[in-house]
């Protein structure tokens, strides 16, 4: 998978609750940098209007995206975002540094495809996996798993077995976990 995603980051010593929080104040949002393509933990940070522009638009916190830690290209995983529950507005972020052929665990949108047959019987259908865990090297991540519904009939399920996964992508998930459903409307 290639990211058309970027992120400007910079190098930080400021640590503790108050600190960070006036860091927070300036416009500024706290992360860390780990990994297998860096060496120890990297504290960093980053414009609070990078970061927001980072995950506009986008239908998960999971991202592959390339860094410029000061002029150092990188190439990392959004591991974990913290938000403040009040303004939704991004408190912390974790990155994890990869190669293209690190193997890592990612979320992958679910996309359904097709009308299902049961909707003209009175049905509509139920979505209920979104984002499918999975794992693979870091250049086959997909950009979303495609699911057809255009089979199903009222009371029909698509389960994760009938849904093809692209070559080299695993899922912990059975192969029994369902997808999605058309129930009666």
């Amino acid at each position: 998978m290639t990211t058309d995603k970027t992120l400007a980051v910079a190098k930080r010593d400021t640590i503790g609750t108050g600190k960070l929080n006036a860091l927070r104040a300036q416009g500024v949002i706290p992360g860390v940098i780990y990994g297998p393509a860096v060496e120890g933990n990297i504290n960093v940070q980053a414009k609070d209007a990078d970061i927001r522009t980072l995950f506009a638009g986008t239908e998960n916190d999971c991202l592959l995206v390339n860094l410029d830690l000061e002029g150092q290209k990188l190439l990392a995983i959004v591991k974990h975002v913290q938000y403040n529950h009040r303004t939704d507005s991004v408190t912390h972020f974790d990155l994890e540094a990869v190669t293209p052929d690190s193997v890592v665990r990612a979320l992958t949108p679910v996309h359904l495809t097709g009308t299902p047959v049961g909707v003209a019987m009175g049905g509509q259908v139920h979505q209920i996996v979104h984002d499918l865990p999975i794992k693979c090297a870091v250049k086959d991540i997909p950009a979303e798993i495609t699911a057809d519904v255009s089979e199903l009939k009222l009371g029909d399920s698509l389960r994760l077995a009938q849904v093809a996964l692209p070559e080299n992508v695993g899922t912990p998930f059975n192969g029994t976990v369902v997808i999605a459903s058309v129930v009666k409307a």
